[in-house]
């Protein structure tokens, strides 16, 4: 009963993947000849129509009356006038038998369809279960031995192929494939039980015949141009492995094998133009490399699987290229769209295989880099950018992992590899486009383009900082300066024929200037150098007109503000001299280069964002001088027993210098600058009625008092003179 219904299973599924695939083609082919034969019906009454209305219009010329006249012949009597019209949508045509019967067409191609057709299929099906009846009772009542019963089952096996190519000669087409389709599963089940069940003969011979019957499989399915046929050796083909399994791991002939099959459907596929096939061909090669590492893979034979891998992957590119190039009206997009997935599959095993070796992983990643360098020149920046991001995550994630110095050296040849490759991609496709624009114009850069110059500029200096910085923390601020140095020649290089890359290798070289400052200083010196870079890139979106460039160089400006108001509120050494001091020096550049950049946005009043940005530099320059005076009060009174007079001073330096900023103001009529005014005088005011009332003592109190009534008189009496003028 086991042998039985293994052998019944066995035929079932052999024949399952043809049947559903011939049903499928069976059924498109019955509804397209139902079309047909609804256009050939209206086609045909429309010209019966015709021909009678040409037989009443024609009017004859007058003869002689013969003696006896002749009996007219008239045309066979129709039950109704011929329908000229065109059938409403949806409808059909009823065409009248000679007894004046009426049948639809659709009824009959149905019928045809049944019988010719579906009861194949089952009478096939039928025929492969009656074998495995007979072969279970000639198990049971020991008919035939062993050899008698695969002799028999590899002899019905042939003549059934025989058969059916015969009826294919004959003009069954679709009749002589199903037979010779189970003529060939037969084949393929008694050569199983030959060598799983009965032992009759070895693994390699029982691997020769299965090999023999696929590739007569593919004959057949290319002489009879059966895509069901082809399907069904494809799969036996790479069924064969499992059919005939073994306790020993033969990978070479197993994959060898594989690409024989691989290079055998793309041929088939090609000349037939059956895309499923190289489908079918792809997932049952990933079912295959699955099968083989879940038994046999080991770590020590990582390099042949690497290589095995890689021209599985090149395989399947090239036939989605012969798809795409020969199916150029649309066909064939669901075949691309599955063998689109070889990259990403390969992408995966092969970072689970190369994993556990390092080196092994280094090599292949800068070989991908390689592969994503031609790509880019080939199908756009697009694709290579997102070949050096599949290559960037892995070695990130290997540089975190390896941070010990006998990496260092692999580490930065790998680095300096992808950098390079990825930098000559993004130069070739700048000068083949200055070529190909020879009149002056320039292309813009796209959002690929821009993300992967400062993305591989950077990220390749974070990885090679990392490796670095375990050992000689004290070179990378150089290796930053040499790096931006290294970004504003290249901007050098490329300003006459791509402007834009240019100038996006130039804010490169400023990011990495600054990053080289934060590295080799601290304190007062960086808010400096980094304000004063601010300008300089802020100062050349303004030239160049770049807004990305204005808002880089304004957001470096304003970290550099914030870092100078933290210095300020930070504790002071004794030792400096009030004014005179680090600290001091830090804002007061700050300050001044406000001043400066209000100055460049006013002389360029086609700016965009004019008026509010020089509002904007103005006020800031006021809060980080207001804020370096308080700082230095503080500071003058921090080593003296004063802490009354002290805040007497700041409130009335606060009041001084907002009545300063209302005349200012009001002589210049700018509004921003009195409005920062009134935010001084309101806190003036909170800070005297509030805080000073409450801890200085009686003579500070009134003196803090009266002098911030005197301010607010005097300017009341400016704004009310300057209302009158």
């Amino acid at each position: 009963m086991i042998e039985f219904a293994l052998f019944a299973t066995g035929a079932l599924f052999l024949l399952l993947i043809p049947t559903v695939i011939v049903l499928a083609v069976t059924l498109r082919r019955a509804f397209v000849r139902l079309d047909e034969a609804d256009r050939a019906t209206t086609a045909l009454l429309e010209r019966i129509a015709d021909l009678e209305t040409q037989r009443t219009a024609v009017v004859p010329e007058p003869t002689p009356a013969p003696a006896v006249p002749p009996s007219p012949v008239l045309p066979p009597k129709l039950d109704r006038p011929p329908q000229t019209e065109l059938p409403p949508e949806g409808g059909s045509y009823r065409i009248e038998n000679e007894v004046g019967g009426a049948e639809p067409a659709e009824a009959e191609s149905l019928e045809t369809q049944i019988g010719s057709r579906w009861l194949l299929y089952i009478g096939i099906v039928a025929i492969v279960i009656g074998v495995a009846y007979f072969e279970k009772l000639a198990i049971d009542n020991e008919w035939l031995g062993e050899t008698a019963r695969v002799i028999q089952g590899g002899v019905l096996g042939a003549v059934l192929t025989f058969v059916g190519l015969r009826f294919v000669r004959a003009g069954y087409d679709a009749y002589g494939q199903m037979i010779a389709g189970g003529g060939a599963a037969i084949l393929y089940l008694s050569t199983y039980a030959a060598f799983n069940f009965y032992h009759l003969i070895e693994r390699p011979l029982a691997f020769m015949l299965m090999i023999g019957i696929t590739a007569m499989v593919a004959w057949l399915a290319d002489r009879l141009k059966s895509q069901g046929l082809a399907l069904f050796g494809v799969g036996g083909g790479f069924a064969t492995p499992f059919l005939l399994p073994g306790a020993t791991d033969a990978q070479i002939a197993l994959f060898g094998y594989d690409t024989i099959l691989i290079g055998g459907t793309m041929i088939l596929s090609h000349r037939r133009n059956w895309p499923a096939l190289n489908v079918v061909s792809y997932v049952l090669t990933l079912v295959t490399v699955a099968g083989w590492m879940e038994r046999f893979y080991t770590p020590e034979k990582y390099l042949r699987t690497e290589l095995f891998l890689t021209l599985f992957c090149a395989m399947f590119l090239y036939i989605l290229w012969r798809i795409r190039t020969a199916n150029k009206d649309g066909g064939g997009e669901a075949a691309s769209l599955v063998l689109a997935t070889a990259p990403l599959a390969y992408y995966i095993v092969s970072l689970m295989i190369l994993g556990d070796h390092s080196t092994a992983l280094l090599v292949w990643l800068v070989c991908v880099m390689l592969i994503g360098g031609v790509l880019s020149e080939r199908a756009g920046t697009a694709a290579g950018f997102g070949v050096w991001v599949a290559v960037t995550i892995p070695l990130l994630l290997w540089i975190v992992t390896h941070l010990r110095p006998q990496w260092q050296a692999s580490g930065l040849s790998t680095i300096a590899a992808v950098y390079f490759i990825a930098l000559a991609a993004q130069l070739r496709k700048t000068f083949a486009e200055t070529v190909d624009h020879a009149d002056g114009g320039h292309p813009e850069l796209g959002v690929a383009d821009v993300a992967w110059l400062h993305l591989n500029g950077l990220l390749m200096f974070a990885a090679a900082y990392f490796l670095i910085s375990v050992t000689r923390v004290a070179i990378t601020a150089n290796l930053a300066a040499v790096f931006a140095l290294w970004q504003g020649l290249l901007a050098a290089i490329v300003l006459k024929r791509q402007r834009d890359q240019a100038l996006h290798f130039g804010g490169l070289a400023f990011t990495l200037l600054a990053i080289a400052i934060a590295l080799q200083w601290d304190g007062p010196a960086v808010p400096i150098a980094w304000a004063a870079e601010g300008a300089v890139i802020i100062a050349l979106g303004l030239y160049e007109r770049r807004g990305w460039l204005r808002m880089a160089g304004g957001g470096l400006f304003a970290i550099a503000f914030g870092l100078a108001l933290l210095l300020l509120a930070s504790d002071r050494a004794v030792s400096e001299a009030i004014l005179f001091n680090p600290h001091a020096a830090a804002a007061a550049t700050v300050a001044a280069l406000s001043y400066v950049l209000a100055w460049l946005h006013g002389r360029d009043p086609k700016a965009a964002d004019h008026a509010p940005v020089i509002g904007t530099a103005l006020v800031a320059a006021q809060i980080m001088t207001l804020a370096l005076l308080t700082s230095e009060i503080h500071a003058f009174w921090a080593l003296r027993e004063g802490h009354f007079a002290r805040e007497l001073m700041v409130s009335v330096t606060w009041g001084v210098y907002a009545t300063v900023l209302i005349v200012i103001g009001l002589q210049r009529r700018y509004a921003p600058i009195r409005y920062f005014a009134i935010v001084v005088f309101a806190a003036t005011i909170f800070k005297v009625f509030v805080m000073d009332m409450a801890e200085l003592q009686r003579i500070y109190r009134v003196g803090s008092i009266i002098g911030l009534g005197i301010l607010l008189l005097l300017t009341s009496y400016l704004y009310t003179r300057s209302k009158r003028s």
